[in-house]
């Protein structure tokens, strides 16, 4: 090398032992080297870690030929950047005393995190009516399909097949939001990055929407059945009961969106006193 090249970025080999120099992708934690990343040895020389990064080149020998032919198309840009995208996503890792979380412990709401500790605490939580709600709905969705196929196949007759069509657009609804679910919520577990309670807002929306249709499924049953008084007895008092339970739930959590201030929920004097339903919520 010589004083005409200046290196940006280079790959150092080792002939003696066949090791190329590579920088680690985890960073060392702040209090020893401020984030900065280890620089190692690796025998792979195919290890992304250890390309050469050619800033500039200036060749008056080479023919003078324009970068554009050298450029890549769009779909080779497109594998690239989403190659980049995921190798940077994977590297991501937890800062120290960060609050982490694990996909498993979203849907049933089972910790929350800090985003504010001072003289008014904000505590990211989901709405826990709202949280199992939907985790009791899929479970009755689910099993509703698994009903709907066992009587598809034994029915001999289609005298119900005019009665049950809207039925049946409520519940091929359910299943494109089950797999809008499922797509947005599964992959998370074969990701090795950090992860975080709000990963899951997205098939949280899903979620709420599976179970916003097939509430209106069960109610469209009891709609069609007899007599009409219970009947509309039956309706009246379920769609009361679930949106008083909504608002009511609203009210009783509020705090941790808006703000909290005073003790802690285990002291009676604490506005939260008796709504920590689970001793891993820590607010």
């Amino acid at each position: 090398m010589t004083s005409r090249i200046k290196s940006l970025h280079g790959l150092h080999r080792f002939t003696l032992h066949g090791l190329f120099t590579i920088a680690d992708p985890c960073s060392i934690p702040l209090t020893l080297a401020f984030e900065q990343h280890e620089v190692t040895c690796s025998p792979n020389l195919r290890d992304t870690n250890s390309y050469w990064n050619v800033e500039d080149n200036i060749n008056s020998k080479l023919p003078n030929v324009s970068f554009e032919v050298y450029s890549p198309n769009f779909f080779a840009r497109f594998i690239e950047s989403h190659a980049v995208m995921f190798q940077g996503n994977a590297g991501l890792k937890p800062k120290e005393g960060e609050v982490t979380s694990k996909p498993w412990q979203w849907p049933i709401n089972y910790k929350g995190q800090f985003f504010s500790g001072n003289n008014y605490k904000i505590y990211l939580l989901g709405n826990p009516v709202i949280w199992w709600g939907n985790i009791v709905v899929m479970v009755m969705y689910n099993l509703i399909s698994i009903w709907k196929a066992i009587i598809n196949k034994r029915r001999s007759n289609q005298n119900n097949e005019a009665v049950s069509d809207s039925k049946q657009q409520l519940l091929t609804t359910c299943n494109w939001l089950f797999i809008g679910w499922g797509l947005h919520y599964i992959p998370f577990y074969a990701m090795g990055r950090v992860l975080y309670f709000h990963h899951y807002f997205s098939a949280f929306l899903y979620s709420s929407m599976l179970t916003g249709v097939t509430i209106s499924y069960l109610l469209e049953i009891i709609k069609t059945s007899k007599p009409t008084l219970i009947r509309k007895t039956v309706y009246d008092g379920l769609i009361g009961f679930i949106y008083a339970s909504i608002i009511f739930s609203f009210y009783l959590y509020s705090p941790l969106a808006y703000g909290m201030s005073g003790p802690i929920s285990t002291e009676q004097n604490s506005t939260m006193f008796g709504l920590r339903w689970l001793d891993s919520w820590e607010f």
